[in-house]
């Protein structure tokens, strides 16, 4: 049997996400929780539900457990989205995040159960884009060195801080062609290496660093600065950068550039953030005309 064709490979974390919303975040010992809600979520798991709404075609990679995560998958299989990268175990639990939420900032305490073992891809399936998210650094840099992919985006979020050393980093400095985080993700990613933003980018990396309201920079042949969507009203912002994900990606299946797939990814995360990533709806047609009346306003 013949491999497929796949625009999109995604390997990232399917949580079961427990979110206590709070007033504020503290580092006080006892805080009262204003609500519990159980929500799906993870990295690979935020991205599958929104770019499910935005019809192209991608495969996401990761573990669960069924005895934790059955109500999920029939949530993902009635979106239309394609389970078979997903491993289902009945070894463990999880994995389960616990988000402490006060709207615009937050805590995770995670419980990574099946997650921390290896997750291998399907080498007879070609893919244009292989995305790296949250997951065991060894098993993605497995996925690096077999899979049959064009182009390799590391993207360690959060993780990057407890998950990655200096000899990790470097491996995956020299292979990507796009590194994807927040500020201070990238600069963490810098000073562990030692590595300047200058030196990275000589290579022919791309950095997509991006920076909530403040929009988000493209370091590369030039540095740019694509702003973001403005948004009124209430917001939160748990799950945006995952959204953000998704609209770069739905860009660049678009055949948009690079810019303008930015700008996408930033119109998807403002939508978000007053949606929430479980409700995303956008007309697709309509991001791109928003997301190229952003790129005019881009700082170079």
């Amino acid at each position: 049997m013949s491999g497929r064709d796949i625009f999109l490979a995604y390997a990232g974390h399917i949580n079961i996400d427990i979110v206590l919303q709070v007033d504020h975040l503290t580092d006080d010992i006892t805080n009262k929780v204003s609500s519990v809600e159980e929500q799906f979520g993870g990295t690979a798991g935020n991205f599958a539900m929104v770019a499910s709404s935005l019809k192209f075609p991608f495969l996401i990679y990761s573990i669960v457990s069924g005895r934790s995560h059955g109500k999920y998958l029939e949530f993902l299989k009635g979106k239309g989205i394609d389970s078979s990268g997903i491993t289902v175990t009945e070894d463990s639990f999880g994995p389960v995040c616990y988000a402490v939420n006060d709207g615009l900032k937050q805590k995770y305490y995670m419980a990574e159960g099946p997650m921390t073992n290896v997750v291998y891809m399907k080498n007879d399936d070609h893919f244009k884009y292989l995305h790296l998210s949250t997951g065991d650094p060894s098993s993605n840099l497995d996925l690096s060195e077999r899979g049959n992919f064009e182009k390799l985006v590391f993207d360690p979020s959060q993780e990057v801080f407890y998950k990655y050393g200096k000899a990790e980093l470097d491996k995956f400095l020299n292979k990507a062609d796009f590194i994807m985080g927040n500020e201070n993700e990238i600069q963490h990613i810098s000073k562990t290496t030692g590595t300047s933003m200058v030196d990275i980018v000589s290579t022919g990396t791309v950095i997509i660093e991006t920076r909530g309201h403040s929009g988000t920079m493209i370091y590369g042949k030039k540095e740019i600065l694509v702003p973001s969507k403005v948004v009124n009203g209430k917001i939160n912002t748990l799950g945006a950068g995952d959204s953000f994900r998704a609209g770069f990606y739905y860009g660049l299946y678009k055949k948009l550039s690079l810019e303008e797939s930015v700008a996408c990814g930033n119109v998807v995360a403002g939508i978000a953030v007053s949606s929430g990533v479980r409700n995303f709806h956008a007309d697709p047609e309509d991001i791109v005309q928003k997301a190229k009346m952003l790129s005019h306003d881009i700082i170079s």
